[in-house]
């Protein structure tokens, strides 16, 4: 591949990052290696062949992070907003379809998730559910104590 055509897909690749903690490569691996004010060519050309850049995002490592908080954070966040009633109803019942997409979102595997649930539901009466801001902080407190999720 030409020089030129590195050089377009790394502009390309700079219209879907901003340039926050990175420079216009995006986040990833190239942006750690290069900086902002380094080549951003191989920076672009480091975050999608040596690591790929959509791993990171997801796991919010190598830069790839929203203001410091991970985006898997705000994933959990977002959902817990989105389905806070039906969480509330469902830790009451110890189990249910969006207590097992927000452990799926924690990283609990199938048997950890129920094991999370049964969990929430024995400590039903200590959390927190005036906001989902309070839900989200229960239910991650509750996961540390037990440390149920971690062993992925």
């Amino acid at each position: 591949m030409n020089m030129n055509k590195v050089a377009l897909a790394a502009l390309l690749l700079a219209g879907f990052a901003s340039a926050k903690n990175y420079g216009m490569a995006g986040c990833g691996l190239g942006s750690m290696v290069m900086g902002k004010s380094g080549s951003q060519v191989l920076a672009a050309t480091t975050n999608n062949s040596v690591a790929p850049q959509t791993s990171a995002i997801t796991t919010g490592t190598s830069n790839c992070t929203d203001d410091g908080v991970a985006m898997i954070d705000r994933e959990q966040e977002l959902f817990t907003e989105a389905n806070f009633e039906l969480l509330k109803q469902e830790i009451a019942q110890g189990q249910g379809e969006n207590m097992d997409a927000l452990a799926s979102l924690m990283g609990c595997d199938a048997s950890q998730s129920k094991l999370l649930s049964s969990n929430l539901q024995a400590n039903n009466g200590v959390i927190l559910t005036d906001t989902p801001q309070d839900l989200l902080f229960s239910i991650r407190a509750v996961e540390s104590n037990q440390n149920i999720c971690n062993a992925n």
